[in-house]
């Protein structure tokens, strides 16, 4: 049955000119966002999106009000997700084959769960510079080759560079079977895994007019940030950024306010955007949250300006202009004001156009990577 259904969406992409993307799987610690993109001669579409957190994410109130983030968003590992996270989501994953068109998906595994990294290498042709990668990745991560799945792409040549820069990410053959298997048990098949660098930079092609302009992009996850340099739909450098995730802040008001960490998050998505027009919040609450949220915003800024200053000497001809946000982080309803005024760059939230069965309050940016992902459809013709 499961191949008839592949069989039948490949004929139907060839019959509407693929008109639709596969489904974009984003994987985090916290939640499994889905979305399909629909792409027409003008411009691209969200076709349809759907998320599910975790069913071991909130445990009960008691629990919450003697664990921490650490233990309440309990999904931080690659293996942890694929052994019990997708497994217990599954049953709500069977339940979307009227949502999206077709089965075939692409996904990836966000919160730095497949590895990023950029290497050098000697000039060679690129079945060599893959093998050479491989080699690298297995020997710095004490692994033997077949234990590890690889796949590199070649970045642009610093100046008087007498080697050839590549962009690799690698996650562990076991780890991408898992992955791969519950999501052919949910009614997916995947057909590629991809890194989160590369799914934010066709994200940002989507929403970019001009493509040989340098974007910063920006996805902000629970535990990880990444800090992508994009140019030509191309990702041109990427930084993972441990700790500089939700999770940080949520802890620290939980801590601060004695609130469990529901609450905490509802806080902070919730206050940013009321304090300068609404009394709701007590004095109580505003000026620490406040000075909560400007820490972050600090130390998320100094690390932006590090990547815009290695950037600017490093790649002189792909200065970042502007940057892109896109992730979880969003939902503080000032981020881009803040960044934008600290920074003094152009700053945007990633948002495409919503086709008219999505509707209601929709945090279009959470989506980016998964519409990223889907976007490989097009790739692969």
């Amino acid at each position: 049955m499961r191949q008839l259904l592949s069989q039948l969406d490949r004929i139907g992409n060839r019959i509407f000119n693929r008109s639709y993307g596969w489904i974009g799987v984003e994987v985090g610690c916290h939640a499994i966002r889905l979305a399909q993109v629909r792409r027409t001669e003008k411009s691209w579409q969200l076709a349809a999106v759907w998320s599910v957190e975790h069913p071991s994410t909130y445990t009960s109130e008691t629990a919450q009000n003697q664990s921490t983030g650490e233990e309440t968003f309990a999904w931080l590992t690659s293996e942890s997700i694929c052994q019990q996270g997708l497994a217990q989501t599954r049953d709500y994953l069977r339940n979307l084959n009227t949502l999206f068109k077709g089965c075939n998906c692409a996904a990836t595994l966000n919160d730095g769960m497949i590895t990023y990294r950029e290497m050098e290498l000697p000039q060679c042709d690129s079945s060599e510079s893959l093998a050479m990668v491989h080699s690298e990745i297995a020997i710095e991560t004490e692994s033997e080759l077949d234990e590890l799945v690889a796949g590199c792409w070649q970045l642009p040549n610093r100046p008087r560079a007498t080697t050839t820069s590549f962009g690799a990410a690698s996650l562990k053959v076991s780890t991408a079977l898992l992955l791969a298997n519950d999501l052919l048990s949910a009614g997916f098949e995947c057909q590629t895994l991809d890194a989160v660098p590369c799914a934010m930079a066709r994200a940002t092609e989507m929403v970019i007019d001009d493509k040989q302009v340098g974007t910063l992009a920006i996805d902000l996850g629970y535990k990880h940030a990444t800090i992508t340099l994009v140019q030509d739909g191309q990702p041109i450098l990427s930084r993972g950024l441990r700790n500089i995730g939700l999770l940080p802040i949520i802890e620290q008001i939980a801590k601060s306010f004695e609130l469990t960490v529901s609450d905490s998050q509802t806080l902070l998505f919730q206050f940013a955007g009321s304090r300068s027009d609404s009394e709701d919040c007590s004095d109580r609450f505003a000026n620490p949250l406040q000075q909560l949220l400007n820490q972050y915003l600090h130390i998320l800024s100094l690390e932006i300006e590090k990547t815009v200053d290695f950037t600017s000497r490093t790649y002189r001809t792909v200065t970042p202009v502007q940057l892109l946000l896109m992730g979880d982080g969003t939902r503080i309803p000032s981020l881009e004001h803040e960044l934008a005024s600290r920074l003094g760059l152009p700053t945007q939230s990633w948002c495409i156009d919503l086709s008219r069965n999505l509707f209601g309050e929709q945090h279009i940016s959470s989506y980016a990577i998964a519409a990223g992902l889907s976007s490989l459809a097009w790739e692969a013709t």
